[in-house]
């Protein structure tokens, strides 16, 4: 029997990228690929890419079975802020309920003894996931090129982070989205398994040179100080508690006091067999996404 594979925020970054890399599972036969939406606009999203859209919203407890009913595996992505407790919580039980055995989570890289809420939050949420009987796979990948870029093709000639000079390190959704579909289409072999995610590490200085190097402009990196990025966050309308732990991880990784905030691991090259997309490439291969020149 065809497995069937759901996988929620598909019409987001990482989600939308497992989607994708389903596709060659989907249309071999492999899998059934379902694509959680929370309304009609996401589902027309959905259909436009090539995926079967399913209605499922966190915030809608009526939603989460019926989508779920006759699911293998799925990909559980939530919010960023103190809801994904509630959410997670909500979608474990309609998916125990439903039969779904498999559970691949999207969490966080952080030491187990984490202080932080955000951090903490992502292993309570595998800790039930465990203790609820399910298969699982987690995955733990470091800060987010995606994120960096998105805000880089709006303002060009600059990188702004609050990190100062330390080293973190980096993993693309493309690479998140290729450990995922692994799990989720293959599961036999990572059952049981908690997968790092950081392909290359450096300081954002050193970001902003292969960034000027690739673009032909001139990309500089103004850091600011991490004790601003709570205000700036409740500003652009973040959650408190989460801008609160986010803006405290930040800090330490300042002070260079947080753990793995530079681990780099080849668990992308180990499940995919490939090497994982580190800066030069990711840039290189969206350059016609940035705005021409003025100069």
């Amino acid at each position: 029997m065809t497995r069937r594979v759901l996988v929620t925020g598909a019409t987001g970054t990482v989600g939308g990228e497992t989607a994708r890399q389903i596709m060659p599972y989907s249309d071999a036969g492999k899998v059934s690929l379902l694509g959680a939406a929370r309304n009609e606009k996401g589902s027309d999203k959905l259909r436009d890419k090539g995926v079967n859209p399913v209605l499922l919203d966190f915030d809608r407890p009526e939603t989460l079975r019926p989508a779920l009913e006759g699911v293998d595996s799925v990909f559980l992505v939530t919010g960023y802020s103190v809801d994904m407790l509630v959410h997670s919580k909500r979608l474990l039980d309609a998916a125990k309920s439903a039969g779904v055995r498999h559970i691949v989570h999207l969490g966080a890289l952080a030491a187990p003894d984490t202080p932080h809420a955000h951090f903490a939050w992502h292993q309570m949420i595998e800790r039930v996931i465990e203790a609820m009987g399910f298969e699982w796979t987690h995955l733990h990948p470091n800060f987010f090129i995606d994120t960096v870029w998105a805000g880089f093709r709006h303002r060009p000639d600059r990188l702004v982070h609050f990190v100062g000079d330390r080293t973190v390190s980096f993993i693309c959704a493309q690479d998140m989205g290729a450990v995922a579909a692994a799990a989720l289409c293959d599961p036999s072999s990572h059952i049981g398994k908690t997968y790092p995610l950081a392909v290359e590490a450096m300081p954002f200085s050193e970001v902003a040179g292969i960034l000027s190097d690739v673009t032909g402009r001139a990309v500089e990196y103004r850091p600011r100080p991490a004790s601003g990025l709570f205000e700036i966050m409740t500003r652009q309308g973040a959650e408190q508690v989460y801008a609160k732990s986010l803006a405290e991880g930040i800090a330490d990784i300042e002070q260079g006091t947080l753990p793995l905030a530079d681990a780099v691991f080849d668990t992308v090259e180990t499940v995919t067999g490939r090497k994982g997309v580190g800066w030069r490439q990711y840039a290189t291969e969206r350059l016609h996404e940035l705005p021409a020149s003025t100069d």
